[in-house]
């Protein structure tokens, strides 16, 4: 089985009190492993994207509106893969871009929320909890999470912030 590569974007911009980073959920898909989950805007690398940065760009742009042809990319993360023995055999590649555009939102018919959240609001540590999510098989597993309008941001996603925030303590982005 060939592993397939994807991208996702941190996108930040200048809110109130310093930088917000744009979170989405992703539209219930039959099939999907990660169908209704919170997550970043992102999504499978294509034959015409010449990196994954690129990847990164373009699901953006398509997903939520999101311009990013100009913003700086000031971070590449490590790449993640999930950790479920049933998940796809994916690779996924973070990168963080500064964005001074619009800040409005376009819904593809890929998402169906989006938000703003303050960095500093998950850099609290009690912003983060361990909580039950229901699994695909029906199970339910706790996790480290973001509880956030009525839903648990977990797994990848929580993975590619936790790093994230590691690397703004450590005062590693421009």
């Amino acid at each position: 089985m060939s592993v397939r590569h994807a991208a996702v974007a941190i996108v930040l911009s200048p809110g109130a009190a310093g930088d917000d980073l744009l979170l989405i959920r992703r539209a219930t898909v039959d099939g999907d492993p990660w169908s209704g989950h919170l997550a970043l805007p992102g999504g499978g690398h294509e034959p015409g994207d010449a990196t994954l940065e690129e990847t990164a760009r373009r699901e953006t742009l398509e997903e939520t509106g999101i311009d990013l042809s100009q913003s700086a990319r000031v971070a590449t993360l490590t790449p993640v893969t999930p950790s479920f023995m049933t998940a796809p055999a994916i690779t996924i590649a973070p990168f963080v871009f500064r964005y001074g555009g619009d800040r409005r939102v376009t819904m593809s018919c890929e998402i169906v929320e989006s938000w703003w959240i303050p960095v500093e609001q998950l850099q609290r540590e009690d912003a983060w909890v361990t909580t039950p999510v229901t699994i695909r098989d029906g199970s339910a597993i706790h996790v480290r999470g973001l509880l956030w309008h009525g839903h648990v941001l977990w797994g990848l996603t929580e993975r590619i912030i936790h790093e994230f925030l590691a690397t703004v303590k450590q005062e590693q982005l421009p």
